[in-house]
């Protein structure tokens, strides 16, 4: 009788690529998570804006693992070898409590991440996501990074780190125009019927076309702040600027909308009103994220690390060319934007080669569904021995939504503002094992859960801020969001 011998120390994965006709992203969504389940699904889109924000469009499926992260905790699910073999990997670096794996340290985070990518002997790619992550990084990521004090009570359960694997993906490059599906092949998983999923997707735009408008059903509203409140908000802010304790923060608030609304529609509507670089349809943890964010948060490719910071907005009124050229010439939002893109160009910094920083763009005026606004680039080449999760630790969170600075900034916030910001102000994408990185600032974004979306939204308060003009940017931001699922203007 053989005795079997051990586990291989990595899982060998190849990758099975097909070429693909051009599809419909939507239906391609619901045709698969009609397969799959929702929940198995994930969509990232690109359905307008810069040349430079829109590559790649991605539709996952086929849940092989997940991590996720949340107070200390780490959670592992997914197919019973790949947790068992993952589990057998990451032990030494956790403690177990009674069952429950606890990271002995906050920073302990990132070598556990880093064990999870070397986990897979995978083609990976430094140029495109070929195989690798679905990642979310929520605002609370920070706390693995830096040490601040907790004060606003505990959110609604969504994890601070989360990342999924997926057996197959749908990806299209909008350069070429060219599609092709993406199938990861192990001996420690059954494979997918290739020649059956072609056929589901070549029915998908007949089995499930994009319906006209249907009706937008009842909704209930509230906020965690009123416009007093925040205001007051702002002024308490203010004192804090006059007395040199910080130059910028980022305040908001949250809207959260009970509705029988379903995520699939309200994305639609968002995509139809909203249409953004950075669209997003995606689950976590039993809630649905729904996004269309117009801000890059980095993009590691072949070694350049890219952040694009927002910051200087004006609603839209109907006169784009008079709205930009008051943008630029405001002494507020003009001085609010260059501190910081030089607070990105800090953080890129710390880990890119110091000869290669460069802006190649400044104060571009962008337009958006409902807003301008103030877009700069950031460029670097990142050092030969960093690799992702440095870049994370290095930039996280944006700048541009916290203010600066940063760790004083932080902590301010979490003085003031009344809800947690959860996925909120995170970032969402892909991370591919080889390298390739795009995650999206995470906002412009609802997250649904048991009938209800929340939303939110921030404004950034400088020495010069009117408290009253920065409420109204709030809600203008939360414009979209509010439009798709309840079908009426905040503004």
């Amino acid at each position: 009788m053989s005795v079997p011998g051990p586990e291989p120390a990595t899982i060998r994965v190849t990758t099975r690529r097909t070429p693909l006709p051009p599809y419909a992203t939507l239906p391609v969504y619901q045709s698969l998570a009609h397969r799959f389940g929702r929940e198995q699904v994930f969509l990232l889109e690109s359905a307008a804006g810069p040349k430079r924000d829109r590559r790649y469009q991605f539709v996952g499926f086929g849940e092989l693992l997940r991590v996720s992260v949340t107070r200390g905790t780490v959670r592992i699910g997914g197919t019973e070898s790949l947790r068992r073999a993952l589990r057998r990997r990451i032990a030494p670096l956790l403690h177990d409590e009674a069952g429950a794996l606890r990271l002995p340290r906050p920073r302990d985070l990132w070598p556990v991440l880093r064990e999870v990518h070397a986990l897979f002997d995978a083609e990976g790619s430094s140029s495109r996501f070929r195989f690798g992550f679905l990642a979310y990084f929520g605002y609370d990521t920070v706390r693995y990074i830096e040490d601040l004090p907790w004060l606003i009570e505990e959110g609604p359960g969504l994890p601070d780190v989360h990342l999924v694997l997926h057996q197959g993906c749908v990806v299209t490059d909008l350069d070429s125009g060219e599609s092709e599906l993406l199938l990861h092949e192990s001996d420690r998983w059954p494979a997918l019927d290739r020649d059956a999923l072609i056929g589901v997707l070549a029915r998908a735009e007949t089995d499930h076309p994009v319906p006209h408008d249907r009706p937008v059903p009842p909704s209930d509203t509230s906020d965690d702040t009123d416009a007093d409140t925040y205001r007051r908000d702002v002024e308490q802010a203010l004192k804090h600027i006059a007395v040199g304790d910080i130059y910028q923060v980022q305040l908001g608030h949250e809207l959260a909308m009970r509705s029988s609304a379903d995520p699939v529609d309200v994305y639609r509507r968002m995509r139809s009103s909203n249409a953004s670089p950075y669209m997003y349809l995606a689950h976590v943890w039993g809630q649905t994220v729904v996004g269309a964010s117009p801000e890059l948060f980095v993009r590691v490719e072949n070694g350049t690390v890219t952040m694009r910071p927002i910051a200087g907005t004006v609603p839209r009124t109907g006169d784009d060319e008079a709205a930009g050229a008051r943008l630029l010439a405001d002494d507020k939002e003009i001085a609010e934007h260059i501190m910081l893109v030089d607070l990105c160009r800090n953080d890129i910094g710390r880990i890119c080669r110091a000869d290669t920083l460069h802006v190649p763009d400044e104060l571009v005026v962008e337009r958006y569904s409902h807003v301008l606004h103030l877009v700069s680039t950031v460029q670097g080449e990142v050092e030969a021995d960093r690799d992702v999760y440095d870049v994370v630790t290095a930039l996280f969170p944006a700048g541009t939504m916290t203010g600066t600075p940063k760790i004083r900034a932080m902590e301010i916030i979490e003085e003031i503002e009344r809800s947690r910001r959860g996925l909120y102000a995170g970032a969402i994408g892909v991370i591919d094992v080889g390298g390739y990185t795009n995650l999206a600032l995470c906002i412009r974004t609802l997250f649904h859960h048991d009938g209800v979306y929340r939303t939110r939204a921030s404004a950034g308060v400088v020495a010069d801020s009117v408290p009253a003009r920065e409420w109204t940017e709030t809600l203008a931001k939360m414009s979209a969001a509010y439009w798709a699922v309840t079908g009426k203007e905040l503004l």
